[in-house]
């Protein structure tokens, strides 16, 4: 900005560069002032989730194949008992890491169970048992408390089949199911239960199970399934029968 004439010369113009500027000019000094302002602004709180989960479920119960409750429906028989087990691939509780651990449960008529995997360290163990609540709470397994034990897990899939042993409790063996081109195997998506957006579908070979609350399971040929799981506190998937 030019300041104002010296001496008498009263009826020189007073030059701005802002009352000179064009129309475009104004514009742009308007904008830069503005692109300043936001990148002093202080940014958002960022928000953090308590947990996360990805990885693989793998689970049977005693409906027959492909069972009706994953659509929805009322099981194939008098109750639906399942045999579960989450396979971590990458896993946090807190600031705690649980990469590689697995947890799961087993539910029929006296109860349901929890299992921690035997691997876990005395800090990670609390850790493990506060996400596998976190994650019975998406759906398919019960919610609410049950006692856990902590024992050797093997829960193991491949091409054609998968497998989950609960130490001395058991667990099951089941073959992938493949369509009509026996290339690709039978898939289920958006099922009503489980919190896995895409199940395969299989049948157990062999499925033996029982537990210090007094369940047995003893059932072969029955409907089994294995999915992938991305999970945590900020992105929730709800069973359908809870609603959005």
């Amino acid at each position: 900005m030019v300041g104002p004439a010296k001496g008498p010369r009263i009826s020189e113009p007073i030059r701005t560069s802002l009352l000179l500027a064009s129309p475009s000019s104004h514009r742009a000094n308007i904008l830069a002032l503005q692109s300043t302002g936001r990148a002093h602004a202080s940014p958002g709180p960022t928000v953090k989730s308590t947990w996360e989960a990805s990885g693989t479920l793998l689970e049977a119960c005693s409906c027959s194949v492909p069972c009706p409750c994953n659509f929805g429906q009322g099981p194939s028989g008098d109750s639906c008992h399942t045999v579960y087990a989450y396979r971590l691939k990458k896993a946090r509780y807190a600031d705690v890491s649980l990469d590689g651990l697995v947890f799961g449960g087993g539910e029929a008529d006296k109860g349901v169970m929890g299992f921690l995997d035997a691997r876990a360290t005395a800090e990670q163990r609390p850790a493990l048992e506060k996400l596998a609540m976190a994650v019975f709470g998406q759906g398919g397994a019960s919610s609410g408390p049950r006692k856990f034990e902590t024992l050797p897990i093997m829960a193991t899939s491949d091409a054609t089949k998968f497998k989950v042993m609960f130490g001395e409790h058991g667990g099951f063996d089941a073959n992938i199911l493949f369509g009509r081109d026996r290339k690709r195997p039978i898939v289920v998506e958006n099922n009503t239960t489980w919190p896995v957006e895409r199940f395969i579908k299989g049948k157990t070979t062999r499925f033996a199970y029982q537990d210090s609350l007094g369940n047995k399971l003893a059932l072969d040929g029955v409907n089994a399934n294995l999915g992938e799981f991305n999970l945590s506190e900020l992105k929730p998937l709800k069973p359908a029968s809870e609603g959005k």
